[in-house]
């Protein structure tokens, strides 16, 4: 009889560890680009307290401030801002040049509950700004 209990352990042992993968996959927030519509998202919602978030921008989102240094350098920076619940405004590289070779992929540490504000903006090397936010609000999203 314990033979053929023995036989299913292990796909229950393949279910639980997948489940628990899924369970404890990294939470993730979207900008998508205008071929997507510009949808903006988070993955979970409410996004889990004490874990990071990978930013996944689309750089088509902010086009305006690009050009290149000597056809090959980006001579520009798209930088990301966040603030949980009106505190301090810490920022992080998202793509173009950075001063620091191989930078992190863009992502923010879930270190407060309450509200995050998120938006990006784009500068170049000749002076030019340009920003995405909501239509002059930020986007926000919900840490439990």
């Amino acid at each position: 009889m314990l033979r053929r209990h023995v036989r299913w352990l292990p796909s229950a042992v393949v279910l639980l560890i997948a489940s628990v993968a899924v369970s404890q996959s990294t939470p993730n927030l979207t900008f998508k680009g205008p071929a997507q519509g510009w949808s903006v998202s988070a993955s979970p919602t409410p996004l889990p307290y004490g874990g990071t978030a990978s930013v996944v921008y689309d750089v088509n989102r902010l086009t305006q401030c690009r050009g290149n240094i000597n056809a090959t350098t980006p001579g520009w920076t798209i930088t990301g801002y966040y603030q949980f619940n009106g505190g301090p405004v810490q920022s992080f590289w998202v793509a173009g040049f950075s001063s620091t070779p191989n930078p992190p992929a863009p992502s923010i540490p879930l270190g407060a509950r309450g509200d995050l504000s998120v938006w990006f903006e784009n500068t170049n090397r000749w002076g030019c700004q340009a920003w995405d936010s909501n239509y002059g609000d930020n986007f926000h999203f919900t840490v439990q």
